[in-house]
Protein backbone atom coordinates (compact mmCIF):
# COMPACT_ATOMS: atom_id res chain seq x y z
CA UNK A 1 0.00 0.00 0.00
CA UNK A 2 1.49 3.33 -1.05
CA UNK A 3 1.86 6.07 1.50
CA UNK A 4 0.06 9.34 0.67
CA UNK A 5 2.24 12.29 -0.14
CA UNK A 6 2.34 15.15 2.38
CA UNK A 7 0.61 17.52 -0.06
CA UNK A 8 -2.29 15.13 -0.73
CA UNK A 9 -2.63 14.53 3.01
CA UNK A 10 -2.81 18.29 3.61
CA UNK A 11 -5.38 18.64 0.82
CA UNK A 12 -7.51 15.90 2.42
CA UNK A 13 -7.43 17.69 5.77
CA UNK A 14 -8.42 21.02 4.20
CA UNK A 15 -11.21 19.42 2.20
CA UNK A 16 -12.46 17.62 5.29
CA UNK A 17 -12.48 20.83 7.30
CA UNK A 18 -14.79 22.39 4.74
CA UNK A 19 -17.38 19.70 5.39
CA UNK A 20 -16.92 19.62 9.14
CA UNK A 21 -17.05 23.34 9.79
CA UNK A 22 -18.81 25.08 6.91
CA UNK A 23 -18.99 28.40 8.76
CA UNK A 24 -15.19 28.73 8.51
CA UNK A 25 -15.19 27.99 4.81
CA UNK A 26 -17.31 30.99 3.91
CA UNK A 27 -15.49 34.03 2.68
CA UNK A 28 -15.29 36.85 5.16
CA UNK A 29 -17.32 39.79 3.98
CA UNK A 30 -16.33 43.12 5.38
CA UNK A 31 -19.17 45.52 5.84
CA UNK A 32 -18.16 48.94 4.61
CA UNK A 33 -19.82 52.08 5.83
CA UNK A 34 -21.36 52.99 2.50
CA UNK A 35 -22.41 56.43 3.72
CA UNK A 36 -18.75 57.41 4.08
CA UNK A 37 -17.66 55.91 0.79
CA UNK A 38 -20.70 56.82 -1.27
CA UNK A 39 -19.67 60.48 -1.62
CA UNK A 40 -16.23 59.53 -2.90
CA UNK A 41 -17.72 56.86 -5.18
CA UNK A 42 -20.27 59.31 -6.56
CA UNK A 43 -17.57 61.86 -7.34
CA UNK A 44 -15.00 59.44 -8.71
CA UNK A 45 -17.48 57.56 -10.88
CA UNK A 46 -17.89 60.80 -12.86
CA UNK A 47 -14.18 61.67 -13.01
CA UNK A 48 -11.98 61.43 -16.09
CA UNK A 49 -9.49 59.43 -14.04
CA UNK A 50 -11.47 57.45 -11.41
CA UNK A 51 -8.47 55.59 -9.97
CA UNK A 52 -6.52 58.80 -9.38
CA UNK A 53 -9.65 60.38 -7.93
CA UNK A 54 -9.95 57.55 -5.42
CA UNK A 55 -6.33 58.07 -4.42
CA UNK A 56 -6.72 61.82 -3.92
CA UNK A 57 -10.03 62.12 -2.11
CA UNK A 58 -10.37 61.41 1.60
CA UNK A 59 -12.51 58.36 2.26
CA UNK A 60 -14.52 59.87 5.03
CA UNK A 61 -16.54 62.97 5.58
CA UNK A 62 -19.36 64.69 3.82
CA UNK A 63 -19.30 66.46 0.47
CA UNK A 64 -18.17 69.73 2.06
CA UNK A 65 -15.17 68.06 3.72
CA UNK A 66 -14.27 66.36 0.45
CA UNK A 67 -14.57 69.73 -1.34
CA UNK A 68 -12.21 71.40 1.14
CA UNK A 69 -9.71 68.58 0.76
CA UNK A 70 -9.61 68.51 -3.03
CA UNK A 71 -9.43 72.30 -3.39
CA UNK A 72 -6.51 72.39 -0.94
CA UNK A 73 -4.78 69.50 -2.71
CA UNK A 74 -5.37 71.10 -6.10
CA UNK A 75 -3.96 74.40 -4.85
CA UNK A 76 -0.82 72.64 -3.57
CA UNK A 77 -0.44 70.77 -6.86
CA UNK A 78 -0.82 74.03 -8.81
CA UNK A 79 1.85 75.68 -6.66
CA UNK A 80 4.25 72.79 -7.28
CA UNK A 81 3.51 73.00 -11.00
CA UNK A 82 4.20 76.76 -10.95
CA UNK A 83 7.63 76.09 -9.45
CA UNK A 84 8.32 73.54 -12.20
CA UNK A 85 7.23 75.98 -14.92
CA UNK A 86 9.43 78.72 -13.41
CA UNK A 87 12.38 76.31 -13.36
CA UNK A 88 11.74 75.40 -16.99
CA UNK A 89 11.51 79.07 -18.00
CA UNK A 90 14.79 79.82 -16.26
CA UNK A 91 16.46 76.68 -17.62
CA UNK A 92 15.47 77.26 -21.22
CA UNK A 93 17.92 78.93 -23.58
CA UNK A 94 15.55 78.91 -26.56
CA UNK A 95 13.81 82.35 -26.77
CA UNK A 96 10.49 80.94 -28.12
CA UNK A 97 10.40 78.25 -25.48
CA UNK A 98 11.23 80.74 -22.74
CA UNK A 99 8.30 82.89 -23.93
CA UNK A 100 5.96 79.86 -23.91
CA UNK A 101 6.96 78.94 -20.37
CA UNK A 102 6.53 82.55 -19.24
CA UNK A 103 3.02 82.69 -20.72
CA UNK A 104 2.20 79.31 -19.22
CA UNK A 105 3.45 80.56 -15.86
CA UNK A 106 0.96 83.43 -16.03
CA UNK A 107 -1.82 80.95 -16.87
CA UNK A 108 -0.95 78.66 -13.98
CA UNK A 109 -0.73 81.56 -11.54
CA UNK A 110 -4.23 82.64 -12.60
CA UNK A 111 -5.51 79.07 -12.14
CA UNK A 112 -3.85 78.86 -8.74
CA UNK A 113 -5.31 82.22 -7.66
CA UNK A 114 -8.78 80.91 -8.53
CA UNK A 115 -8.23 77.89 -6.31
CA UNK A 116 -6.84 80.07 -3.51
CA UNK A 117 -10.06 82.10 -3.65
CA UNK A 118 -12.12 78.89 -3.59
CA UNK A 119 -10.21 77.74 -0.49
CA UNK A 120 -11.28 80.94 1.29
CA UNK A 121 -14.89 80.49 0.18
CA UNK A 122 -15.19 76.89 1.36
CA UNK A 123 -13.26 77.79 4.50
CA UNK A 124 -15.86 80.43 5.29
CA UNK A 125 -18.64 77.91 4.81
CA UNK A 126 -19.76 78.90 1.31
CA UNK A 127 -20.71 75.55 -0.18
CA UNK A 128 -23.14 76.78 -2.79
CA UNK A 129 -20.85 75.36 -5.44
CA UNK A 130 -20.76 78.68 -7.25
CA UNK A 131 -17.28 79.61 -6.04
CA UNK A 132 -15.98 76.16 -6.80
CA UNK A 133 -17.61 76.28 -10.22
CA UNK A 134 -15.95 79.62 -11.03
CA UNK A 135 -12.61 78.34 -9.75
CA UNK A 136 -12.87 75.16 -11.81
CA UNK A 137 -13.90 77.08 -14.95
CA UNK A 138 -11.04 79.54 -14.57
CA UNK A 139 -8.48 76.83 -13.81
CA UNK A 140 -9.70 74.75 -16.75
CA UNK A 141 -9.50 77.68 -19.18
CA UNK A 142 -6.04 78.70 -17.98
CA UNK A 143 -4.79 75.12 -18.11
CA UNK A 144 -6.02 74.77 -21.70
CA UNK A 145 -4.33 78.05 -22.67
CA UNK A 146 -1.06 76.76 -21.30
CA UNK A 147 -1.38 73.40 -23.03
CA UNK A 148 -2.26 75.03 -26.36
CA UNK A 149 0.99 77.02 -26.26
CA UNK A 150 2.93 73.81 -26.73
CA UNK A 151 0.96 72.44 -29.66
CA UNK A 152 3.45 74.06 -32.02
CA UNK A 153 7.23 73.86 -32.07
CA UNK A 154 9.40 74.11 -30.09
CA UNK A 155 8.21 71.21 -27.99
CA UNK A 156 8.32 70.95 -24.18
CA UNK A 157 11.74 69.43 -23.34
CA UNK A 158 11.16 69.79 -19.59
CA UNK A 159 7.95 67.69 -19.58
CA UNK A 160 5.97 70.40 -17.85
CA UNK A 161 2.84 69.55 -19.81
CA UNK A 162 2.42 66.24 -18.03
CA UNK A 163 2.00 68.02 -14.68
CA UNK A 164 -0.32 70.60 -16.21
CA UNK A 165 -2.43 67.89 -17.83
CA UNK A 166 -2.64 66.06 -14.48
CA UNK A 167 -3.72 69.26 -12.79
CA UNK A 168 -6.51 69.81 -15.32
CA UNK A 169 -7.61 66.23 -15.83
CA UNK A 170 -7.55 65.28 -12.16
CA UNK A 171 -7.88 68.18 -9.73
CA UNK A 172 -9.84 70.65 -11.86
CA UNK A 173 -12.10 67.87 -13.10
CA UNK A 174 -12.88 66.70 -9.54
CA UNK A 175 -13.48 70.26 -8.33
CA UNK A 176 -15.91 70.79 -11.20
CA UNK A 177 -17.78 67.58 -10.36
CA UNK A 178 -18.04 68.50 -6.68
CA UNK A 179 -19.20 72.00 -7.61
CA UNK A 180 -22.05 70.55 -9.65
CA UNK A 181 -22.99 68.21 -6.80
CA UNK A 182 -23.04 71.08 -4.31
CA UNK A 183 -25.36 73.15 -6.50
CA UNK A 184 -28.07 70.47 -6.29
Amino acid sequence: MAMASPSSFLASILLGSLFISPSFSRPIITVVDTAKHSIVNQVCSKAKNPSMCLQILPHDGNLQAVAKSVVSSGHEYAEDTIVNVMDAAMGSTEPQLKKKYSSCLTNMKTADAALAKAIKEVGSGDFSGLGLGRAAATAKAETHKCISLFQSQPADPFYILQGINNFGDVYVDIISIISTMLKK
